[in-house]
């Protein structure tokens, strides 16, 4: 199996060989070094200033981002599962795709009736510390626990266990020291007077901007190309009915060689108003051929009907 960790971290490192070492090199192996700093211009202060801004605003992200992955997030997760609202889901069929550092993956089928009365099956991705015991096999029960207070949602199971992965740790650390060690060396060895761009203390800060706001764009993108955003307010609180769909046209949009598809769809609420919505998802290339219009089952929620999904399309 594909370990997700081991790619995580290549990215990672190579994401800061390519922000932090790069500009070193490409600076100092250039020639273009000055022997002496010369007097400083608006340029200068301009350089300076923009660093400055940038350093405080990669320490204020990554130091966020650091602090929920190593302490808040998994404190986060055991507070779910005990003080979410529970829902009692029948597992309906069960796939292991693999083994992980002896922890088994599952993917779950889990049928439950949601919060609304709607009688729901979901595909539930879960992580199994001892396989060997049989925990979730086909007709058996599991409890999730429920918690839409954290943006998003989330359901996890009842009495789960979590345990940090220490090399995701280690990584995050490193990185973190990397950035403040390069924030605080620079202005220990060298004149104030030579931190003028392309001087690797003040570009560095601008390029990991630049880069974490373009991976940021990326999969905002994607989410919003699979129409995933309200994934586990619409399992929770979504009704479901049969809509019309009436036509569909690809967006030109296309996320791993695979199209965007906008679908027209008609249905009618359960306060009888009648809607017209148009839902976007990507398509496997194999299955295009396959789309037709017609009946349809979708889920929309009761206090917001223009928020729409396939029901096969359900998950957590």
């Amino acid at each position: 199996m594909r370990k997700p960790g081991l790619a995580i971290s290549f990215w990672a490192l190579y994401t800061l060989a390519f922000t932090v070492g790069l500009p070193m090199i490409i600076y100092y192996a250039g020639g273009n070094v000055p022997e002496t700093p010369e007097e400083p211009t608006i340029f200068t202060y301009i350089s300076i200033g923009l660093a400055i801004v940038g350093w405080l605003l990669i320490f204020a992200f990554y130091g966020r981002f650091y602090v929920r992955s190593v302490f808040t997030d998994k404190a986060e997760i055991l507070k779910a599962a005990d003080e979410g609202s529970t829902i009692v889901a029948k597992i309906t069929s069960k796939i292991q795709e693999g083994m992980m550092r002896n922890i088994a993956v599952l993917q779950l089928r889990l049928a439950f009736t949601n919060f609304s009365g709607t009688p729901v099956e979901v595909s539930y991705q879960l992580m199994d510390s001892k396989p060997q015991e049989n925990r979730y096999e086909k007709g058996d029960i599991l409890e999730l626990s429920v918690d839409m207070k954290k943006k998003g949602g989330q359901i996890v199971p009842k009495g789960i266990k979590v345990a940090r992965n220490p090399s995701m740790v280690y990584l995050y650390t490193f990185i973190f020291l990397v950035l403040i060690g390069t924030a605080v060396y620079f202005p220990l060895v060298e004149d104030w007077r030579y931190f003028v761009l392309p001087h690797p203390w003040t570009l560095i800060p601008l390029i990991n901007l630049g880069v974490a706001i373009f991976i940021g764009f990326i999969l905002k993108m994607i989410v919003n190309a699979g129409g995933g955003k309200n994934a586990v307010q619409m399992v929770v609180y979504g009704l479901k009915t049969t809509g019309n769909l009436v036509s569909y046209q690809q967006t030109g949009t296309f996320i791993n060689e695979q199209p965007q598809v906008a679908f027209n769809i008609e249905f009618t609420d359960k306060q009888g108003k009648q809607h017209t919505i148009q839902t976007k998802k990507i398509v496997s290339l194999l299955d295009v051929h396959k789309l037709g219009t017609g009946p349809v089952e979708i889920m929309y929620l009761p206090d917001d009907p223009g928020s729409i999904v396939f029901y096969e399309d359900l998950s957590i």
